[in-house]
């Protein structure tokens, strides 16, 4: 693993919870293959706008630097490349921000072609202001002048030129892709079938849980990629669940994090769409995790962020094996392991997605009993007799689910 040394500024502000972004910081850094030697921090009412820490911190963090071998810092917070490279002329190790940290691990996590165009939109978009620095240093190509660009225009000129080109390309290919995506929304939404998504913080368990519901459901559907770490995978998933006779659809969503990077908002738009046009939305919320009820705040403030947070909400507890029964909320507490509260959850979904807001009866002719195949996914229907002119059934469910139905009701 590569070592480095942890920063971080303590703003006053931030100080109820500066530890445990520092612990979350020292998580990404083992997620991203670098091993943190040791850390250093300083208390400020602010940073100092040259070199984040003030000159005597910079000399202590130059000289731990030294001591401890390490040949990177990383810094807690997001930091302007010009303010980076003061830093790292003053301690001649490489550095790596808050974001950049984050968009490593994204590009090694990055699997479908869609991640990978998104994480390298990312990264240009990350990039992008770097090249407009004008450092003093800096020589022209060639001659020229301030008035005249053509073979005195500096490199970095080139490299903005370049890195927008590319940009351009990959917004268009990404916004292909989500024509497509989009197409298949619409197929999907033919279906009329609900649509809940899990979301919550990064490494909740919002794959393992999708995947002991499908456990479940005893479906052979392919299960999706689950592991315990930050950021195990980056693209959406959607699966088709069936419970007591209804159908939905689940979808699996990429993790939020603490100060997600708007570079990172911006770049997985498409990719946040599921969770955008839910009916349902599903916050996993790890309840051995000490840090839950911060990672929660963070988790509503980033469906702010998306426009998401007037969806309605239903919030799940994962991991209830960790922790004793008395010390659990009074909410939906499951267990992706033991399978614990996995029946009662999808009955609660299926309330949810399908509220039983009215009954009807109604007389179906023989010729339009094929509605009873496509509304039995979405509604109670039970057949309660066959006559000459057709099938008499009751069906109870959504309001909206019923107008199909509303030329056949006869009074109860």
């Amino acid at each position: 693993m590569r070592p480095a040394v942890l920063a971080g500024i303590c703003l006053k502000k931030d100080k109820d919870r500066f530890a445990a972004r520092m612990e979350e910081c020292v998580s990404l850094c083992e997620a991203c293959g670098i091993e943190v030697k040791t850390i250093v921090t300083q208390q400020s009412v602010s940073a100092d706008p040259r070199t984040a820490f003030r000159q005597g911190k910079l000399q202590e963090l130059a000289l731990t630097v030294s001591q401890t071998g390490a040949d990177a810092i990383v810094f807690a917070q997001e930091l302007p490349i010009a303010v980076m490279n003061r830093i790292q002329e003053a301690c001649g190790a490489e550095v790596i921000d808050r974001t950049a940290l984050i968009l490593d691990i994204f590009s090694h996590r990055a699997k479908s072609r869609q991640a990978k165009l998104q994480v390298e939109l990312a990264r240009l978009s990350y990039a992008l202001p770097s090249t407009a620095i004008d450092t003093e240093t800096e020589e022209h190509a060639r001659g020229g002048s301030f008035r005249s660009r053509g073979a005195g225009e500096r490199r970095t000129a080139e490299i903005a030129r370049t890195y927008r080109k590319r940009i351009s390309v990959l917004k268009k290919e990404l916004s292909e892709i989500d024509k497509d995506y989009q197409a298949a929304e619409r197929r999907r939404s033919k279906s009329e079938l609900g649509r809940a998504a899990l979301i919550g913080y990064t490494n909740a368990g919002k794959s393992s849980l999708l995947n002991a519901i499908l456990q479940a459901n005893q479906k052979e559907q392919r299960q999706v990629y689950a592991e315990d770490m930050l950021f195990a995978t980056l693209d959406s998933s959607v699966r088709n669940i069936s419970h007591s006779g209804l159908q939905f659809l689940l979808y699996d969503t990429v993790g939020f994090v603490s100060d997600l990077p708007h570079t990172l908002i911006d770049a997985f738009n498409s990719t946040l769409d599921s969770a955008r046009n839910a009916d349902l939305l599903i916050h996993v919320v790890d309840l051995s995790d000490p840090m839950m009820e911060e990672k929660m705040l963070v988790t509503l403030e980033t469906l702010k962020t998306i426009h998401a947070d007037a969806i309605p909400r239903l919030t799940v507890f994962t991991k209830a094996d960790k922790v004793a029964k008395n010390d659990r909320p009074c909410a939906f507490a499951v267990s992706s392991v033991t399978k614990e509260g996995i029946e009662a959850l999808l009955d609660e979904i299926c309330e949810r997605l399908y509220p039983r807001e009215k009954v009807m009866q109604c007389l179906l002719p023989y010729e339009k009993t094929g509605l009873i195949h496509d509304l039995c996914r979405v509604m109670h229907i039970d057949r309660l007799e066959e006559g000459e002119d057709g099938i008499l059934i009751r069906a109870e469910g959504p309001k909206v689910r019923m107008r199909p139905l509303k030329q056949y009701e006869v009074n109860l």
